[in-house]
């Protein structure tokens, strides 16, 4: 806090009194110099500080998403060989069948401690407007992603209910159930197709920001076998 005191003794004249608003006015200035220095140092350290957690954020939730791509390839391979399997049935609704279902899916947690620090304090506001915004998207896509995950458990939910509904394994399989069957399959794919554009988009976008380049813009998705 700036203060200003009186003089110790009586002023004397139209100079003297000039003299000493002078003074004045250059200590003030000096002050709030040096106040406003020390701010902006401040909030310098504190962008950079927030940065350096980020960046170690998303470094860690880029190893977690690379994994999490080859996770969801995979899962999409077992739900295309559930499909293939129950379009046999449905392909032969007067024969005895019985189904060798498989089903899995990952929930892959990431990291915002850092992110809710920095807008918490701020800190983005402190930092240039392009590193902001590329921060900024990084951690939306990063919600868009985990969107996309509870969808698949929403459909692994559905998936199971219908096998214990069914007795699948425990005996012949109708058409009700393969049609069952087949439309929660058919849900749970398109899901799958949903989610792992999200996670290469979000994939792309950690990595370009490590990397320090700019993302690719066009990521494609491939349909069907």
């Amino acid at each position: 806090m700036l203060e200003v005191h009186p003089p110790h003794k009586p002023i004397h004249g139209t100079g003297e009194f000039f003299l000493h608003l002078f003074t004045i006015t250059i200590g003030l200035l000096i002050a709030v110099g040096i106040e406003a220095g020390v701010e902006r140092w401040h909030h310098h350290e504190l962008a950079e500080s927030a940065r350096a957690s980020m960046n170690a954020e998303i470094r860690r939730n880029a190893t977690k998403v690379n994994d999490a791509v080859a996770n969801i390839e995979k899962e999409q391979d077992v739900m295309r060989r559930n499909s293939d399997a129950i379009a046999v049935v449905q392909s032969d609704p007067k024969g005895k069948h019985d189904l060798n279902l498989e089903a899995t899916y990952n929930i892959t947690g990431l990291d915002k401690t850092a992110w809710l620090t920095a807008g918490a304090t701020s800190a983005l506001s402190y930092m240039p407007y392009e590193d902001a915004k590329k921060l900024s998207g990084i951690y939306k896509d990063m919600d868009v992603f985990e969107r996309r995950q509870e969808t698949i458990a929403v459909d692994s939910s559905r998936f199971f209910g219908l096998i214990g509904r069914y007795q699948i394994g425990k005996r012949d399989v109708s058409q009700e159930a393969a049609d069952s069957l087949a439309e929660i399959c058919g849900v749970w794919q398109g899901d799958l197709v949903q989610l792992h554009i999200a996670a290469k988009v979000l994939q792309e976008e950690q990595n370009a920001y490590l990397q320090g380049r700019e993302p690719f813009q066009n990521l494609s998705e491939k349909y069907g076998k």
